[in-house]
């Protein structure tokens, strides 16, 4: 009986080894190991462009394998249509995330900062509105949970409100039998004496301090702005401080920021974290390497110090042969090995919401000092200014932000790097930002390949690139 037709899977990437063959399935996170004679041509064979086989042609073990792996398919289409119900199905289950910017304002003046310091902050005014927005959103989730990230700003720069407001919705999740759970990003120098206290009494179970460099360095470009503080204190020492007391109470993220001028302090850096024993305490230490980027359009300047992707991926080598891999995250990857995305970036999940310290609602955290870029208010009452134009706008942005799917979108949907990345962040797709859009598919044409052998334990004989058509494929017709 005649077999149907079937289709290589334009996701299919070929891996060639000393003496063997890897082909890797970034639809299904399968790999199979090819040896022999026909190892080459079975492989090249079954990556590259699109081209119908006979699996008839293949041993039937391997024709299992192909099969199963999603290696072939009677229809790449159907394979796109898969990935597109994964992305949808993923920004529905999530939690109820509330991303609470407490203040624009900050002690520190770092010289790449893409926020806009501003006096705004919220108050307990805002908490009303708040703990309605969060009740609605549970109430219409059953069976959901609730996670507060505090934001900033420094946050803590505002703790009158973080503490009425963590108690308050605490209080509500209680009421709810809601599970609850929080993080904070800060710059590490406004926590309180008690360290331990402070992250139990509000639940915080994870923290993010960045740091830019060594001491030096670091004092530097985390220049205090007020002067007395800038003559007597060091912000390098007062972080450092922090994440050596909070790794007895949470787990910390510790972001080391890097341009072309502090990378000289990248494994000096690494060597101080294991001399405190950072990675050895009750919850070890994360390390996150980050290029310094332009985030924003305040923050386009950027350009002229950031780290081309090459000599970023150099940095991460570097990191990783100082560290073990569970200790080092990569944010594209972060369970290290290139499974096909599961999850979406916060500002895609349907039921969460940044709340900026001006009032406003926003999808995207990097967003909160871009009024334009909001998609509503928590500060409507009878005494609010009405602006049809700023209301229109956000309607937009809200609109944008819920129709946004990278299955649809004219270059992604055609990229074979698709179901591992989803168009990366999406505040790029957002702002139209056709260089870090590029940059994406440069990382994984790059990576790729020493994500899946290294998460294996097998040894890459040479350093293996993929090209743009390996990217995105053709069609070889009957």
């Amino acid at each position: 009986m005649e077999q149907p037709a079937l289709f290589t899977s334009p996701y299919n990437f070929r891996i060639p080894l000393r003496d063997s063959e890897l082909l890797y399935s970034s639809f299904s996170g399968a790999v199979i190991s090819l040896a022999g004679d026909d190892a080459t041509s079975i492989a090249q064979t079954l990556s590259g462009d699109v081209r119908p086989l006979r699996l008839q042609d293949f041993p039937e073990t391997l024709a299992d394998q192909l099969q199963n792996g999603g290696f072939v398919t009677s229809d790449p289409a159907d394979q796109l249509k898969t990935i597109q119900a994964r992305f949808h199905a993923a920004r529905s289950d999530y939690p109820v995330v509330l991303t609470l910017t407490t203040t624009m304002d900050c002690n520190l003046g770092c010289y790449y900062c893409y926020e806009e310091r501003s006096p705004d902050r919220l108050d307990k005014l805002d908490l009303d509105a708040i703990l309605a927005l969060a009740e609605q959103r549970l109430c219409d989730r059953q069976g959901t949970r609730l996670h507060v990230d505090w934001y900033g700003g420094e946050p803590l720069l505002n703790c009158q409100f973080l503490e009425a407001a963590s108690e308050a919705i605490q209080e509500l999740c209680r009421g709810l039998s809601v599970p609850y759970s929080a993080s904070l990003i800060s710059n590490g120098t406004c926590w309180p004496e008690d360290v331990g206290a402070f992250v139990s009494r509000h639940r915080i179970g994870q923290v993010q301090i960045s740091f830019d460099g060594m001491r030096e360095n670091h004092n530097r470009r985390r220049r205090y702005r007020n002067a007395d503080d800038q003559s007597r204190r060091s912000s390098f020492d007062e972080a450092a401080g922090v994440v050596s007391k909070l790794l007895d109470f949470a787990k910390v993220d510790i972001r080391f920021n890097i341009d072309t001028r502090n990378a000289p302090d990248l494994v000096p850096f690494i060597r101080f974290a294991q001399s405190q024993d950072w990675f050895d305490r009750k919850y070890p230490a994360i390390f996150q390497p980050a290029r310094l980027a332009s985030y924003t359009e305040h923050s386009s300047f950027m350009r002229k110090s950031e780290l081309t992707v090459a000599e970023f991926d150099d940095l991460r080598e570097l990191t990783r042969s100082e560290l073990n891999q569970t200790q080092v995250e990569e944010s594209e990857a972060p369970e290290g090995f290139p499974f096909p995305k599961t999850s979406v970036c916060c500002a895609l999940a349907a039921d969460a919401v940044v709340i900026g310290a001006d009032g406003r609602k926003y999808r995207c955290g990097l967003q909160v000092s871009e009024p334009t870029s909001a998609v509503g208010s928590i500060r409507f009452g009878p005494f609010r200014i009405l602006d049809n134009a700023a209301d229109t706008r956000s309607a937009e942005n809200e609109r944008w932000w819920r129709g946004f799917d990278p299955t649809n979108a004219q270059s992604c949907s055609k990229c074979s790097f698709l179901p591992v990345c989803w168009g990366g962040c999406p505040k790029k797709h957002f702002d139209g930002d056709t260089h870090a859009l590029r940059e994406q598919g440069t990382y994984w044409r790059r990576n790729l390949a020493r994500l899946v052998t290294s998460n294996l334990g097998i040894e890459l004989p040479s350093v293996t690139h993929f090209v743009e058509r390996e990217q995105f494929r053709e069609t070889i017709p009957l």
